[in-house]
């Protein structure tokens, strides 16, 4: 489990807490409610309305909306010239709820900034999804300097379906061999089954994360996202 240190902000003030993850889910307590979801937009917890926004669904639940939270996350960078990796701090300011400025948008990024021991790099725009503000980041860093995170990695595929602003990047390391067959999205829909779901063969995971069987795509490589540098 990871732990990320983070600055909520709302209509009822501003707070510091801890956002735990483990890969795939996020953690959070903040003014004595738990929340936990796969996304920044999809934090679900006890209702109390004194303390929080919500968007409320059918069933009574809610997820927290209506706020803006600063969050920093170490991850790892791959150097092609020592061939070594390190870590280094991302900061996030996420958006979720009714300011935001782009139309349709019911979550944003605002800013990214990746700070190393060669310098910073970062960007101030409102976009829809973590994928589009990591690809940003990459294009600034130097050309031997790659993320070596989960939205990198040759055995992860976004659904041909969509996905959220954060974490819904799915792993397929556990069936390397049938995902390296595979040549469009047809292929894939055909092996992303609800059996190798259920067997924890295939999960979500988070872009920033990232894990010992990390693999950078090659030209022979096929996946279904927008990564496009190759090792």
């Amino acid at each position: 489990m990871r732990e990320y240190p983070v600055t909520y902000h709302d209509k009822n003030g501003t707070e510091k807490t801890i956002i735990k993850s483990d890969g795939s889910n996020l953690y959070m307590t903040l003014r004595g409610i738990y929340f936990e979801g796969t996304d920044f937009e999809m934090l679900t917890g006890d209702i109390d309305e004194t303390k929080f926004d919500y968007e409320k669904f059918a069933d009574g639940s809610g997820d927290l909306t209506n706020f803006k939270m600063s969050i920093t996350m170490p991850i790892s960078l791959f150097d092609s010239q020592t061939k070594k990796s390190f870590t280094a701090p991302l900061t996030a300011n996420i958006e979720v709820g009714e300011t935001i400025t782009v139309h349709g948008l019911e979550s944003a990024i605002n800013s990214l900034t990746l700070t190393t021991s060669f310098g910073e790099f970062s960007f101030e725009k409102q976009l829809e999804w973590f994928e589009d503000a990591l690809l940003i980041i990459q294009k600034k860093l130097p050309e031997h300097i790659y993320l070596k995170t989960c939205l990198s990695c040759k055995y992860s595929n976004y659904s041909p379906y969509g996905n959220g602003l954060f974490g819904s990047i799915y792993c397929f390391k556990r069936v390397k061999d049938q995902l390296l067959e595979l040549n469009g999205k047809h292929d894939l829909l055909h092996l992303w089954t609800e059996e190798l779901i259920k067997e924890g063969k295939i999960v979500d995971v988070q872009e920033t994360f990232d894990c010992s069987h990390h693999q950078l795509p090659t030209k022979d490589d096929w996946y279904y996202k927008s990564w496009t540098k190759l090792i």
